[in-house]
């Protein structure tokens, strides 16, 4: 049986890829789980392929969860072309030409995009378990890099304390932490300045002294106030 050479590609960096063999009557459900294998992402998104052109034009999309299909039945009328499961669709049925493209989106929040092209059609190996991974070029990129370089912008003392890692914080923590534009001074550089100025105090009464003025008496009681 034939087996497809696909190249799976970065969008925003080619030199990052993945070559995977794939039978031709294996499904896209099971494409999808071998990319997420192969740049090591936790496969706990949401996730589509689109049928493309030449130019990446997205066509016809193939979504991996039940509920991301249309559930109304006017929609699914207008829609020339509706959402089909990727479980229910085999790998060969969308494959219209040697250099089959399509474009891969995992995480709809993140948006990871990936490029894919079919690279040949070769023969199947009794002694392979198919899809695999036979090449990796480059090394991929953290899947929640985006997040927690986020997360070090807004508390770089929590992140630098190893508090910020792969566990979320609770919000009230992120407000925290956010740069309001004024240094924070601590409790005891407050208790050094107020020392400072009852200092400062000391001295000018002691000139006052010397210079034949007046001794000043404070009441305690309208400091209180």
């Amino acid at each position: 049986m034939a087996v497809y050479r696909f190249r799976v590609y970065l969008e925003e960096n080619e030199d990052i890829y993945r070559d995977i063999d794939i039978r031709t009557v294996q499904t896209f459900e099971q494409f999808h789980t071998i990319i997420q294998e192969s740049f090591k992402f936790d496969n706990k998104h949401s996730a589509s392929f689109f049928v493309s052109d030449d130019f990446w034009r997205k066509g016809q999309e193939i979504t991996l969860k039940k509920e991301d299909l249309p559930l109304d039945a006017d929609e699914i009328r207008k829609n020339v072309d509706p959402k089909k499961l990727m479980a229910d669709v085999k790998i060969a049925k969308y494959i219209e030409q040697p250099h089959q493209r399509f474009v891969y989106v995992f995480d709809l929040n993140v948006q990871w995009s990936f490029l894919i092209e079919m690279l040949k059609i070769a023969d199947e190996s009794p002694k392979v378990t198919y899809p695999i991974c036979i090449k990796t070029v480059g090394t991929a990129p953290k899947q929640y890099k985006q997040m927690n370089m986020a997360k070090e912008e807004l508390s770089p003392d929590l992140a630098m304390a190893g508090l910020l890692n792969d566990a979320e914080i609770e919000d009230d923590e992120i407000y925290k932490t956010i740069d309001t534009g004024e240094e924070a001074v601590e409790e005891a550089d407050i208790q050094s300045l107020e020392g400072e100025e009852g200092e400062e105090a000391d001295v000018e009464d002691e000139h006052t002294d010397e210079d034949g003025g007046e001794d000043f008496a404070f009441d305690d009681s309208e400091e209180d106030h």
